[in-house]
């Protein structure tokens, strides 16, 4: 069977190419050979855009902010990461499923035997500025242990970013979202 992908603009594929990126690297896949072209490069004491108290931060890469949670309020062990890319992105609603659609392929194609669901896709309708797209989804990997993520797309008029959460649990990875998600709102608006 033969389908044919979506027609996306060309500020679109390379959303969507970066945000799988970011997804593929967050699940441990990403080639650094397929990397994004890099921001100019930070040093390594330079603070993260946008942080949230009570996690400890890493920086992968010129680009990725990775916060590690290690006490009990936001699921210890759970880790969420955020990328900021430029504004002025038409991506829509039905753009963001497909890609996920993408993205889920890809990631159970890496690893045999790993289920990925979606829980849910929800986000704002339109080109408009500010907006946001998130997918919920659940991963059992092979050995049956399971990961709740949240990923997500801002638009702002000043940025855009793509917004990674996992946890152990739902509601940890669904707080620790809406957390990071209303920091970065503000440096994107």
């Amino acid at each position: 069977m033969i389908t044919a992908a979506p027609a996306l603009s060309g500020s679109n594929r390379a959303l969507v190419r970066s945000f799988l990126l970011v997804l593929l690297t967050a699940a441990g896949i990403g080639a650094a050979s397929a990397q994004p072209k890099p921001a100019p490069a930070a040093t390594a004491t330079q603070p993260p855009p946008v942080a949230v108290s009570g996690w400890r931060y890493e920086r992968s890469g010129p680009d990725r902010h990775i916060f590690h949670c290690e006490q009990a309020s936001c699921g210890a062990g759970s880790k969420v990461s955020y990328r900021l890319y430029a504004a002025d992105n038409p991506m829509t609603l039905e753009q963001f499923r497909d890609s996920q659609d993408q993205i889920i392929k890809a990631l159970q194609q890496r690893t045999p035997g790993q289920r990925i669901t979606i829980i849910g896709v929800d986000g704002d309708k339109g080109t408009a500025v500010p907006r946001m797209f998130r997918a919920r989804r659940l991963t059992v990997t092979p050995n049956g242990a399971s990961e709740y993520q949240v990923n997500g797309l801002l638009f702002g008029a000043r940025a855009s970013a793509s917004l990674i959460s996992s946890a152990r649990d739902e509601k940890a990875s669904n707080d620790n979202y809406a957390k990071f998600m209303v920091a970065l709102a503000s440096k994107i608006r």
